[in-house]
């Protein structure tokens, strides 16, 4: 009996060796791969940085002006002053006078007028409404 629990007792001590040392190389390869991204989010840190003080050089007023100047034909008075409404152009006519669109009429087929009917009687023409489309 004492063999056996010897036995029993030292396979228990060998799994749980197996398993400690298993935990152990998890954590040691977990520790490897937090300070690899922790590596790298300092290296994109740095990356954004210099990305930023580029970002602040390329959108300095003072060298957008002159860029401005130098490409494109811009100056600083206005064209054309308008001193009063009166100046500015007349509005478009348009294209068709108003009143013959608003008094337009549609025949359509008037669908409250049609009632079914049974089989055996021969259809009437369907009922027409006048709808007036104006506006």
């Amino acid at each position: 009996m004492i063999r056996t629990l010897n036995f029993a007792f030292i396979a228990i001590t060998g799994f749980v060796c197996l398993g400690l040392y298993r935990v152990a190389e998890e954590a040691r390869v977990a520790q490897v791969d937090l300070r690899q991204t922790h590596a790298a989010i300092v290296q994109e840190q740095d990356a954004l940085a210099v990305l930023g003080a580029e970002w602040a050089r390329v959108t300095q007023p003072g060298r957008i002006q002159a860029l401005s100047q130098k490409h494109l034909d811009l100056s600083d008075h206005a064209q054309v002053e308008f001193s009063s409404l009166t100046q500015l152009p007349q509005k478009a006519p348009p294209l068709a006078p108003e009143s013959n669109i608003a008094t337009v009429k549609a025949i359509v087929p008037d669908v409250k007028a049609s009632k079914p009917k049974p089989a055996a009687v021969q259809p009437e023409e369907p009922a027409f409404a006048v709808v007036n489309t104006g506006t």
